[in-house]
């Protein structure tokens, strides 16, 4: 952690974060924008009682409820820690400092945005015009080890699958 270099400057703080600790609540405004340095983060929300994954992130990757970031009101998602992991994050205000200080913080922020942004509609697209067997596949080549490092059952539903139908599919793909 010690060689690396802050993606935010000295407005950011470096936080550990434990496996399966809580790092925004559903309901909460989400006050920070965030950088994982190690680790992974699970993105869900809850519908009818059943626990929904929208979303994972990974090292060198960015997250936020960002919705939430953005408008300043509760966040429809709760973000666990999947395993230990350490973050980089800078709270709005900070941002919007930065933001006001150069083309250069402006530009980086909007390539954060578009990165959060190219990342939801690729998931919505996936899910409206793919089958089980193409998100999958596709899963598996945009996060190849991830599978070993988080519960399936997350897996099944961020592809909108039961565990069961995500066992079948992957008995399948593993046949040929």
């Amino acid at each position: 952690m010690n060689n690396h270099t802050k993606i935010f400057g000295e407005a950011s703080t470096i936080l550990e974060i434990k496996k399966k600790e809580i790092i925004l609540e559903m309901g909460e405004v989400e006050n920070y924008l965030s950088f994982i340095i190690k680790g992974s983060v699970v993105i869900i929300t809850y519908h009818n009682g059943n626990e929904i994954c929208i979303g994972f992130s990974i090292e060198n990757s960015f997250f936020s409820s960002y919705v939430s970031f953005l408008t300043r009101k509760s966040s429809q998602y709760q973000v666990v820690a999947l395993e230990d992991t350490t973050i980089e994050r800078i709270d709005f205000e900070s941002l919007q400092v930065g933001y006001s200080l150069s083309a250069y913080h402006q530009e980086k922020g909007r390539k954060i945005a578009e990165q959060l942004y190219i990342k939801g509609s690729q998931r919505a697209f996936s899910l409206i015009t793919k089958t089980a067997e193409e998100r999958y596949l596709e899963f598996i080549e945009t996060y190849p080890n991830l599978l070993q490092r988080i519960p399936l059952k997350y897996v099944a539903s961020y592809l909108g699958v039961t565990p069961v139908s995500l066992s079948r599919i992957r008995n399948k793909i593993a046949k040929h």
